[in-house]
């Protein structure tokens, strides 16, 4: 773990609240999935101090170590996304950095063709059983 730069406590984090990050990748499941008022309702965003709370009333879990375990996530996610790897959640999908082409781009006020340089970007993809389950 010390090659990617994480502190003791990130560590400690990672190691101890497995089965708390096991649990969110289930929470942000079930909140697709099932689309129950009680967690999402429909058009609206979830931001994260309501995720933080009820994964913290369901879980048993204090506020503070829910949003501490989603810092953890959220760094390991970026921290190798930075280092060009792809991140598989199972249940969930994988997150991928991936590298975007120049190409002409216009400004919307005057028209014009601007250049927009070469750059990457971060995608998505949901495992076919997410895919499958949001469709039902």
């Amino acid at each position: 773990l010390n090659k990617h730069n994480y502190t003791k406590f990130d560590c400690f984090l990672i190691v101890q609240n497995k089965k708390l990050i096991d649990f969110l990748i289930y929470f942000y499941y079930s909140c697709y999935i099932h689309k129950a008022e009680s967690f999402v309702n429909l058009g609206e965003l979830m931001k994260k101090p309501d995720v933080i709370k009820q994964v913290a009333e369901i879980s048993g879990l204090t506020q503070g170590q829910v949003n501490a375990a989603i810092k953890a996530l959220v760094k390991v996610i970026q921290d190798n996304l930075i280092k060009g790897e792809t991140v598989s959640l199972s249940g969930l999908g994988s997150f991928k950095s991936k590298d975007r082409k120049a190409r002409q781009g216009r400004n919307p006020k005057t028209g014009d063709l601007v250049p927009v340089p070469a750059g990457k970007k971060v995608s998505f993809k949901p495992t076919t059983t997410l895919r499958k389950l949001i469709q039902k």
